[in-house]
């Protein structure tokens, strides 16, 4: 038997073949996803560089409150179109999933605007200012049944993974102390700058701070107890802070951060069999070491492709395949326990945002 509407003449048996072929390549293509950026600061472009390399992403459309900032990142990454609001962005019908990169005071308000028209969501960390921001970006995914989730980059780097694994392998023993830091000393101090304006949530914890305090949650889970103090403007933002958590059995961690120090970001995991240390030379240049006494120490690298920001974005989108609308590496859960110490740390160190607690 012969079969001729759209097969051109093929056997019955190759036209079997031959449709089985295609079922399995559509199932097995990758969607292109239509992304959008919203706030096209250096933050932003940083993720855009990356998400570019990807071949299922594409940059569809860009949105700044100042439309010379959407024509600037337009032309330097080909984007067609250029919005001088956020509202155009978040309306635009192309745009399936918006990266939200505005300042940490007003990620909640953005993310759900994006996420009322229907938009999945990145949002850069902070996720926002405090707890019940938080939760109600949550229930505005929950409500428009679509994907949120903090652009954190550290539980995707495979330095945390693979520092995870040794660690739950039992083969360096239980952890006795954690040393966490983010430093840098390149900001000039400007107290109408988005590092140390309180009205936008400046200050090092949220900044950088909250990448130390992420270690010792990805490490050692929530602590008993918590203490922070820090150097802080005369607007009551933290140039630099101190924090120590405390943890059963004697265990605690030691978290710093600053905007005085080039200390750049690093972890180290004191346990009863030896040490790990965590650093990077940016971002895409992720390194593990571990000393075990009597051994030579083991150093693992990894290549660009391996590393970065884009990582984020393939969770994002690989999540968006399977048909989810939260991420299993970054769920809620985990933003929620991020968040909720981050407002413990406040409140010990005396940090408040005006209005916002």
């Amino acid at each position: 038997m012969v079969l001729t509407n759209g097969f051109n003449r093929l056997k019955l048996g190759e036209s079997l073949s031959f449709f089985i072929f295609l079922c399995k390549t559509k199932l097995t293509m990758k969607k292109t996803w239509k992304w959008g950026i919203l706030a096209p600061g250096r933050i932003a472009r940083k993720f855009a560089s990356e998400l570019q390399t990807l071949d299922n992403a594409k940059i569809v459309a860009v949105g700044s409150r100042d439309k010379s900032r959407s024509d600037e990142f337009a032309s330097e990454f080909g984007v067609e179109k250029v919005y001088g609001s956020y509202e155009e962005l978040a309306a635009d019908p192309d745009v399936e999933v918006v990266y939200v990169a505005s300042p940490h005071s007003h990620h909640a308000e953005h993310a759900i605007m994006c996420m009322n028209q229907g938009k999945h969501v990145l949002c850069e960390k902070a996720l926002s200012l405090n707890l019940p921001e938080v939760i109600s970006m949550f229930e505005a995914a929950r409500k428009n049944d679509v994907f949120l989730m903090e652009a954190f980059v550290t539980p995707f780097q495979p330095s945390y993974r693979k520092a995870k694994e040794i660690i739950e392998s039992g083969e360096m023993g239980k952890i006795q102390y954690l040393h966490g830091w983010f430093g840098f000393n390149t900001a000039p101090y400007d107290p109408q700058g988005r590092l140390f304006n309180p009205e936008l949530g400046g200050g090092s914890l949220l900044d950088i701070g909250l990448y130390a305090v992420f270690d010792a949650l990805w490490f050692l889970g929530a602590p008993q107890n918590i203490a922070a103090v820090g150097a802080l403007t005369e607007s009551g933002i933290d140039t630099s802070l101190t924090m120590r958590f405390d943890y059963p059995n004697g265990v605690f961690a030691s978290l710093y951060s600053s905007f005085y120090t080039a200390s750049g970001p690093g972890c180290d995991i004191f346990c009863e069999k030896g040490v790990l240390r965590i650093s990077r030379r940016g971002i895409l240049h992720q390194q593990l070491e571990t000393r075990s006494r009597g051994t030579d120490p083991i150093r693992y690298s990894w290549e660009e492709a391996e590393c970065g920001m884009k990582l984020e974005a393939v969770e994002v989108m690989k999540c968006l395949d399977e048909g989810k609308t939260e991420s299993e590496v970054m769920p809620y859960s985990r933003s929620f326990e991020l968040m909720k110490t981050l407002d413990a740390v406040r409140e010990k160190a005396g940090i408040h945002y005006p209005g916002r607690g």
